[in-house]
């Protein structure tokens, strides 16, 4: 996964676009160019799956990126569309605090998945089209499972939303 910011000095429109992540002392090279003798620097624009503000520090979106890169896109992307920030979305991954399925196109598809694998018990073939899928999707989504249809992930995180 890469992250690109734009930075500029405060104040200035005309900077860089920085690809996250970079190795601390070319972020650094680059941070001392785009200042200019302006000690502050600001964040003007951003490409990245979470919010970055202006006065954000870029030394940590870089290791934010850093970790994330790690990670699956699809992953990493369907987690920020349904946490409050990029501190969240790292905990969750590095404690491995999430279930998550892939190509899936609705939580209908996750339910069916789990009816397969057993996790609703044994249901005969014969008898999963009687199943309540329309109530199974209302219990995944209320038990916190996500949709993501650019990516086509379902995810549960696996955390106190009020942690924070």
């Amino acid at each position: 996964m890469h992250i690109q910011i734009y930075v500029t000095g405060e104040g200035e429109t005309v900077g860089r676009w920085l690809s996250l992540p970079m190795h601390p002392d070319e972020l650094r090279m680059a941070m001392h160019e785009i200042a200019d003798g302006n000690e502050a620097l600001e964040i003007r624009d951003f490409e990245a799956p979470f919010i970055i503000e202006r006065d954000d520090d870029v030394f940590t979106v870089n290791e934010a990126a850093a970790v994330m890169a790690q990670y699956d896109d699809q992953l990493v992307y369907a987690l920020c569309g349904c946490t409050d920030n990029a501190d969240q979305v790292i905990r969750i991954l590095n404690g491995g605090q999430f279930r998550v399925y892939y190509d899936v196109d609705n939580l209908y598809d996750v339910a069916d998945a789990m009816v397969r694998a057993g996790l609703y018990g044994r249901v005969p073939v014969a008898l999963r089209r009687f199943l309540d899928y329309d109530k199974m999707v209302r219990a995944l989504a209320d038990a916190g499972w996500h949709f993501h249809p650019e990516v086509r992930v379902a995810v549960q995180p696996l955390y106190a939303m009020d942690a924070d």
